[in-house]
């Protein structure tokens, strides 16, 4: 039993750790296969193999079990009862005639990965080790980042060396003059790099000064790089945070003068190099396309509040359960020409899916999905803001909680543990310095 343990633990560590390598290294078998999934894949079956019937189940084991487990399977099987097989949409695209796409494969696979997220997010957030560990798990994200920024600053300028690797081993997409780290864009590695520039920042005490300004110099540079518009949620937390946390007028004027230093030096930027048409393209209209409802699908704001309404129109033909979880895919083309588009940019594709966790999860899982996952952000903001002064580390999770659950309006797949991971590692800190000092 101690030989488990010690292995549930390992795992633990190693999913937190290699969670940055989205797109590099893979394996790519109809589809792309990352390290920490296989190592999840492993931590599921471990926990099966071990399961304990006596174990108290706790009120997140319920709601991670709600929302990974119970919530997917139903709406998968009944899927196959209410649901039509889509005829239409593998006429409409003949390159979805494959394995990748299969109608029975592609959902059966996004399930098994629910239950891997299950698995890791119920390890992770109970784990002791991990609780004893943090700053060994932050202190390697930090070094693992840094070198990833390193080379996602070079390869947006220049040759990207991982693009030249077998396609077999790495599915990155070229994005020029924008960072996307190993991730599939900018705007998914945004969320990884956002939490790793927190990390850097209340972990001074890991590295020598110098060293510690080369670093943090070196991954804020690489986050401001992926020019995302889901960084302006950042300075508005960390304005927030300043009313919200117990700390010393010292330390409030200090968040406040970095944040608006960077805002200065943003709008310098701006005006010095007369950038006004790119700010505008990249982040004015892209934000208001994205919090209304335009007429088009000319950028990625519009293109993702189109597909989100989609997915809500999704779930409001299937209210209680959805699509099924991984299908709504095969019916967004019968959405296509209803939400008043008159002039398309961007359109659909075989892969695309509604680009908002909240409205992906309601049209494939439906109301059962939606209440689980809000259960899930509700209980994790409630135990974060009841000890979000506790202490530093607590401050850290909270403002990046905050950030991750923003970001969800951008990033969909609920099946990629990507999107859990610091969270998870949040709830595990909180849960384990309530033991140890109440």
């Amino acid at each position: 039993m101690i030989e488990i343990q010690k292995l549930k633990n390992k795992l633990s560590y190693y999913i937190l750790a290699f969670i940055a390598f989205q797109q590099f290294p893979v394996i790519r078998i109809g589809g792309s296969f990352k390290i920490y999934e296989l190592l999840a894949l492993l931590l599921l079956i471990v926990n099966i193999l071990s399961f304990d019937k006596t174990k108290k189940i706790t009120k997140l084991t319920f709601i991670l079990f709600c929302f990974f487990v119970a919530s997917p399977v139903i709406s998968y099987v009944l899927s196959y009862i209410t649901q039509t097989y889509p005829i239409g949409f593998y006429n409409k695209y003949p390159e979805a005639n494959s394995f990748k796409y299969n109608y029975y494969f592609f959902p059966t696979l996004q399930l098994i990965f629910m239950f891997f997220n299950y698995a890791a997010f119920n390890t992770i957030s109970s784990s002791k080790y991990i609780y004893d560990n943090v700053e060994k798990v932050i202190k390697t994200s930090i070094i693992i980042a840094t070198v990833i920024s390193i080379y996602s600053l070079i390869s947006m300028v220049s040759f990207d060396v991982v693009q030249a690797l077998p396609s077999f081993i790495q599915n990155k997409s070229k994005y020029y003059f924008r960072g996307s780290g190993l991730s599939q864009e900018p705007g998914i590695y945004v969320l990884y790099q956002a939490w790793i520039c927190l990390f850097v920042f209340y972990s001074r005490h890991f590295f020598k000064q110098n060293i510690w300004l080369i670093i943090a110099a070196i991954n804020v540079a690489s986050l401001l790089s992926t020019i995302s518009t889901t960084l302006i949620a950042l300075p508005i937390i960390l304005l927030f945070s300043v009313f919200v946390f117990k700390s010393s007028f010292k330390n409030k004027l200090i968040v406040i003068s970095v944040v608006f230093t960077f805002l200065l030096i943003a709008i310098i930027t701006v005006y010095y190099y007369n950038l006004f048409d790119s700010f505008d393209a990249l982040f004015t209209n892209k934000i208001a396309n994205f919090f209304q409802d335009p007429d088009h699908t000319l950028d990625s704001g519009s293109f993702r509040r189109y597909t989100s309404r989609i997915g809500l129109k999704m779930f409001n033909d299937n209210f209680f359960t959805g699509v099924g979880v991984g299908k709504s895919i095969y019916y967004m083309y019968l959405y296509e020409f209803k939400m008043g588009i008159r002039t398309f940019g961007l359109t659909l594709e075989a892969g695309i899916f509604p680009q908002n966790l909240f409205s992906i999860v309601l049209s494939e899982q439906g109301i059962i999905g939606g209440i689980s996952l809000l259960s899930l952000i509700i209980y994790t903001l409630k135990k974060l803001w009841k000890n979000r002064s506790a202490s530093k580390y607590h401050q850290m999770f909270f403002i990046g909680t905050l950030f991750n659950i923003s970001a969800m309006l951008t990033l969909a797949p609920a099946y990629s543990f990507y999107i859990w991971a610091f969270i998870a590692l949040a709830l595990c800190y909180n849960k384990f310095y309530k033991y140890n000092f109440e």
